[in-house]
């Protein structure tokens, strides 16, 4: 009977813990949500994968030096709704994407649009 009791009692604690662990995820409060960000360059890499698909592109300043700009997104099951694959970006792509910036100023965002060189903007 105790032994019986004490298993419940695991279960119970476990099963109450799951929902928790479930929705834990890291806070979008590195971006400046009240900061849009235009930029235009060439992909780099579009990494199709979870927990964020991620958009690396070279960014080309007024000053004529290029930065790698590492920009993210949703994940893979919420951009498919959404129209998207692995295949929407390739590399050596012309892209204007809008991004929320880091408030570090550090070259990383979070993706709003993605305008494509044929003009489509998607979200």
């Amino acid at each position: 009977m105790r032994r019986a009791i004490v298993i419940l009692g695991v279960v119970a604690t476990v099963v109450m813990c799951a929902p928790a662990a479930a929705v834990a995820h890291h806070s979008a409060a590195m971006f400046d949500s009240t900061t849009e960000m235009t930029l235009q360059g060439t992909v780099v890499e579009w990494q199709w994968r979870n927990p964020h698909c991620t958009l690396r592109m070279d960014v080309k300043g007024t000053d004529g030096t290029v930065k790698t700009w590492s920009v993210a997104t949703a994940n893979i099951a919420d951009l498919s709704k959404r129209g998207w694959s692995r295949r929407t970006l390739n590399v050596g792509d012309a892209v204007t994407v809008v991004i929320r910036p880091a408030r570090s100023g550090e070259p990383v965002g979070m993706i709003e649009t993605v305008t494509l060189p044929d003009g489509q903007k998607i979200r």
